[in-house]
């Protein structure tokens, strides 16, 4: 084996297959040195796929850098190159990735590994197939029980080591987060007039086969995305997030009281019954509680949660992102597809409360099930 510009910028172009939040892909990956037994690989931010508002503390883009650094070195191990070394420095905007590329006869040592994950044996063993199969649906889940139940303990006993963990929240807990979390999504005028930014309703728009999130991937009738596609204009953004914000106004002030009240004497006492079943959410044969009739109608709905502490390096987001796509490449090997709800850790006041709720840090959130319908892919930069 024999390591060429040419296979380094081929796995590039598989990598670029990661998820990213918004279908933003920030990363800016180049070659900066590569002999026939050893490669260096520099990966950047582009800082015009940043999302400020949305993902203010940067956690959203580390892990997707952390997906794109796995996904890269799952195309190289299907090469026949090894993925000696990852080195992560900076923070948001400023982060770069230095990645060590060798071919299975180099016996060079690396000497800055600040963060590799964990090979543990249970993981299956990715390839570029994976990588392609892997989508996000955003469409109606089915609920598979016995699907899932393989999945998570593969990825449960994958995880014995690294200090996350997957909590399971129930469908009604679930869904008042949510709709909670979208006020602070739509009604935040920066916040939604970004989110627009990023969407994508007219095919004949070139920015539509690139990135973002297109008409199709979101499951808007067509009848819908002509509509929205005439208003998809940069000067009225900023003008349809101020309306929008100013219509849930009134919602987003009954948030506030409900939470006031979930502060007070009583309202603390009513959510100590939910709270007590935090010891049995965790994903574990002997704990998770058999769901009940509503939630058989309902996908899955899980937490990726960190133990709480001060403050996660940059080092270890992009690790738990690495550990995340792992997460989502074996859920897509037993049939199941994943829908991610950012908002819930996005919005700081439901944040807080998941927090407490689970006792731990949540990073990822998403519901998992079988897809009903084909899943329309994501158009990617690399192949436009």
């Amino acid at each position: 084996m024999t390591l060429t510009t040419a296979l380094v910028e081929s796995l590039f172009t598989v990598a670029a297959s990661a998820p990213s939040a918004h279908n933003t892909q920030p990363w800016v990956p180049e070659i900066t040195d590569c002999a026939p037994e050893a490669a260096e690989v520099r990966v950047d931010v582009d800082p015009a796929r940043l999302l400020p508002h949305g993902d203010p503390r940067s956690e959203d883009l580390h892990l997707s850098m952390g997906c794109w650094v796995e996904s890269l070195a799952i195309a190289a191990a299907e090469a026949g190159v090894r993925t000696e070394s990852v080195t992560v420095r900076g923070r948001g905007p400023t982060v770069n990735i230095r990645v060590r590329l060798a071919t299975a006869e180099s016996t060079a040592n690396p000497t800055d590994t600040d963060t590799m994950p964990s090979e543990g044996v249970a993981w299956p063993r990715f390839g570029v197939a994976d990588l392609h199969h892997r989508q996000v649906d955003r469409g109606p889940l089915d609920r598979a029980e016995t699907r899932f139940a393989e999945a998570a303990e593969t990825c449960r006993s994958a995880m014995a080591g690294p200090a996350v963990d997957l909590v399971e929240i129930p469908d009604r807990a679930w869904r008042g987060w949510l709709r909670r979390a979208s006020l602070h999504s739509f009604g935040d005028r920066s916040v939604f007039a970004e989110t627009l930014s990023w969407l994508r309703f007219d095919p004949d728009d070139p920015r539509y086969h690139r990135d973002g999130l297109t008409a199709a991937c979101l499951r808007i009738p067509a009848a819908s995305a002509r509509a929205a596609a005439f208003l998809d204009r940069p000067c009225l953004h900023s003008w349809i997030a101020g309306l929008a914000s100013a219509g849930l106004a009134p919602a987003a002030v009954a948030d506030s009281a409900m939470r006031s009240f979930a502060k007070s004497d009583r309202g603390t006492r009513i959510a100590e019954f939910p709270r007590s079943l935090r010891a049995r959410l965790r994903l574990t044969a002997a704990t998770k509680p058999a769901a009940t009739r509503r939630e058989r109608r309902h996908p899955h709905h899980l937490i990726l949660t960190v133990p709480e502490r001060p403050e996660l390096s940059t080092a270890d987001e992009v690790e738990i992102g690495r550990i995340l796509l792992r997460i989502w490449l074996t859920l897509d090997r037993h049939g199941l597809r994943v829908d991610v709800h950012s908002e819930l850790k996005d919005s700081p006041t439901v944040r807080s409360e998941l927090a407490a709720f689970i006792s731990s840090r949540p990073i990822a959130a998403f519901s998992v099930g079988a897809s009903r319908t084909p899943v329309p892919r994501a158009p990617r930069v690399s192949s436009a």
